[in-house]
């Protein structure tokens, strides 16, 4: 083949292929048919959301009812003496028994109070842990609530708390039947 030919049909195929690149291009239309289409996407779906509706507002601080979740011993410098000896324990829960008077807190109208049996106050952190002990295992919840006073530290093991005074007065009647404790109603905080 001579050198001519072979430079036009080098020529015919670069013309062929830019018509090819550049025509639909100038073209209007997509190109295809409905008859041709294989799949069809569907629109995008629409992310926009209602706005969220207002959460309703907490009640101030002073309106809210604090009950202690769990020990509330204050840190001291020298760790409490654990004992082994139930005596000791059973001879200083009877002696507890009786507890001191507790200031009622001013209740300002509208304001929720809650309702405690003191079932015993304590030298030992390690007493009041165990009557505390033995009431959760009968059901009861109980807690121990660490108060500072002129001769040291009191430990006082409370049963509750109950929304109303007649609830109150019910579990202190239970606490007599079953656990065999004389104790106090009182308000709570």
């Amino acid at each position: 083949m001579n050198d001519q030919l072979k430079q036009r049909l080098v020529g015919a195929i670069v013309l062929v292929s830019l018509a090819v690149i550049f025509i639909p291009m100038i073209l209007p239309g997509d190109g295809l048919d409905d008859s041709m289409n294989i799949s069809k996407v569907p629109p995008e779906p629409d992310y926009r959301f209602p706005p969220p509706k207002k959460a309703p507002k907490a009640p101030p601080m002073s309106d809210a009812v604090i009950v202690p979740m769990g020990d509330t011993e204050p840190k001291t410098s020298t760790p409490a003496k654990k004992t082994n000896s139930t005596s000791k324990i059973k001879a200083d829960s009877k002696k507890s028994v009786v507890s001191t008077p507790v200031k009622k807190p001013i209740v300002k109208p509208g304001q929720v109070t809650a309702w405690i049996v003191q079932v015993g106050s304590f030298t030992s952190a390690a007493n009041a842990k165990a009557l505390r002990d033995k009431l959760r295992k009968m059901g009861y919840s109980s807690f121990v609530e660490a108060v500072k006073v002129k001769q040291g530290m009191n430990y006082r093991v409370r049963v509750g708390p109950e929304l109303t005074r007649a609830l109150a007065d019910k579990l202190q009647k239970q606490l007599v039947k079953k656990a065999k404790l004389k104790g106090v109603v009182q308000s709570y905080p």
